[in-house]
Formats: C-alpha cells, sequence, structure tokens
C-alpha cells in the first residue's frame, strides 16, 4: 500500500512538474472585413487563400485579403456551408451546402473566371474572334501532344469564332522542354511557330540541342538569326513571363485550357464545343 501510494505521489508531482507556471496565448488578428451580408455559416479554403461566407440566399468568396472574389446564388434555405478542394493532392474544389430544416445537401464545384494577357503569343483562327482558348503547355507533356487534333477540329467548326492562344509552361521535371520552349520562340519570330510547335510534338521522345537545330533547318529558317534568338535573353523572358502569369491563375500542370477565362475540365472536342456555345450565348444574350 505504501509503495502504491509513493507512485501515485510520484506521477503527480510529474504530471505537476510539466505543466506550464501559467497558461497564455500568443495570437494576433491576420484578416478582419465586413462581408456587407448577415453570415449565416462561413469556411475557409485548405490552403487558406479564400474565404467562404455564406449568408441567406448568397455564398459570397473572399481572398484572405477581403476582396471579393465573386458571388454564387443558392437556395434562400442553405444555412451551413463546408468546403473542400487541395492542389497537392488533385482534389477539385468544391462547396457544399445544408440545411438543418429540410435536410437538403447540394455540392458544387467551382472555379474563378481569370483574365490571361495573349498579347504577341502564338495564336491559330481568327484574330478578332469574339472567344479566345488559352492552352498553357508543355514540349515534353504527352497529354499536350494529344490536343492537336481536338484545336484542328475546334477551328474547323468555330472558323470566325475562335482564336486558340499558346502560353509556355515547361515543367520542371522535363528536362527538354524549356529548350524547347525557347527553340519555338526563336522560331515564332520568324514566322513558323505552329509549324515548329507540331515537329517538336512529332518528336518529343527525341529532343535535343541537335534536334532543334534539325527541326529549325527543315522549316528553312534563318539559322543565324534563330541561333540568336535562342541565346537571347528576351527569348527565356517570354517563357518567364508565361509561366508567372500561369501559376497567378492557377495553373499547377499541364495542358490547361481556358475558354475566355473559364478552366475547361473537359478537354474533348465536345467538351470546349459546349463551353464556346455557352460563350457566344452570353455575347448574344449581351452579357
Amino acid at each position: 500500500m505504501r509503495l502504491q501510494s509513493f507512485f501515485l505521489f510520484t506521477l503527480l508531482a510529474l504530471l505537476t512538474a510539466a505543466l506550464p507556471a501559467r497558461a497564455e496565448v500568443d495570437w494576433e488578428s491576420t484578416a478582419s472585413f465586413k462581408s456587407g451580408t448577415t453570415p449565416l455559416d462561413l469556411a475557409s479554403s485548405l490552403n487558406g487563400k479564400y474565404v467562404f461566407v455564406l449568408s441567406k440566399g448568397m455564398v459570397n468568396i473572399y481572398a484572405n485579403d477581403g476582396q471579393l472574389q465573386g458571388s454564387i446564388a443558392v437556395d434562400p434555405a442553405f444555412n451551413r456551408i463546408a468546403v473542400s478542394g487541395l492542389d497537392l493532392a488533385n482534389l477539385e474544389d468544391k462547396i457544399f451546402l445544408s440545411s438543418d430544416t429540410s435536410g437538403q445537401v447540394q455540392e458544387i464545384s467551382y472555379s474563378f473566371i481569370v483574365k490571361i494577357d495573349t498579347t504577341g503569343a502564338p495564336f491559330l483562327g481568327a484574330p478578332n474572334a469574339p472567344v479566345t482558348l488559352v492552352v498553357f503547355s508543355d514540349f515534353q507533356c504527352p497529354y499536350c501532344a494529344r490536343l492537336a487534333p481536338v484545336f484542328e477540329e475546334i477551328l474547323v467548326k468555330n472558323p470566325d469564332t475562335v482564336k486558340i492562344a499558346y502560353k509556355h509552361f515547361p515543367l520542371r521535371g522535363h528536362k527538354e522542354a524549356t529548350p524547347a520552349a525557347i527553340a519555338a520562340v526563336a522560331a515564332h519570330k520568324q514566322g513558323k511557330f505552329w509549324q515548329y510547335h507540331d515537329s517538336l510534338f512529332q518528336n518529343m521522345q527525341q529532343l535535343s540541342p541537335q534536334k532543334f537545330q534539325e527541326i529549325a533547318t527543315s522549316l528553312q529558317l534563318n539559322m543565324e538569326q534563330f541561333n540568336k534568338d535562342m541565346a537571347d535573353p528576351q527569348s527565356m523572358a517570354i517563357i518567364g513571363k508565361d509561366q508567372q502569369e500561369g501559376v497567378g491563375i492557377g495553373v499547377k500542370g499541364t495542358p490547361s485550357l481556358f475558354v475566355n477565362g473559364r478552366t475547361a475540365k473537359d478537354r474533348s472536342v465536345a467538351g470546349l464545343q459546349k463551353m464556346i456555345d455557352e460563350e457566344l450565348a452570353k455575347i448574344k444574350a449581351g452579357k
């Protein structure tokens, strides 16, 4: 009994010694803003970039600096909100709404409409087309290579209403992707981007400095100018600008497609045509 009491006393002494002398919380307010509506519930994205405020009949999405990014009209019965989505795990961004009274639950997929600067970018189609399809691509990306026939069919279907613009987004894991992009920029300066683009994808498994020269020669480029442009830091700056813009609008991999700034999740001809038709309908309606 004495031994048991001794152990209990010793344990209590150790636990007491482990406790801090006083419990305080070090904190600071990192963000504060007015939502403009009466919040019923709110949630934060897993990356901490966005706050979702649910009010009666509306979900307002704010950046963490309080700037309103967009709004979604919802059923006024919803009074609870949760969000999911994690870029690193390739989990789609979704909003989940529920109602305490009706028991209704709704799942909403969302993405932001972004502005993309296509000034000077290589393009196919009508220069002043009302719909611009932008592709962020990598010359060692097999999925990017498969888009060529898709784009060809899209342009056949929409000769006057769609422009396809190319943006460079070489991935770090692809050794020859950046040199290939530089070579494509040099070819673009001689008006042969798309021919060079096609040849790069056709020779995707054999890309090398020698292959870049061979393709340029086969396209009858001015080789002295081609090599000069490849060595020009401005060529790399063009690629860097595209990459920076891509990261800024949420591009994580290739190919990433946008139709008038809307993320294209379905990269099939049917999926892209559906988005194109929606954009044309908006324009016709004056929206």
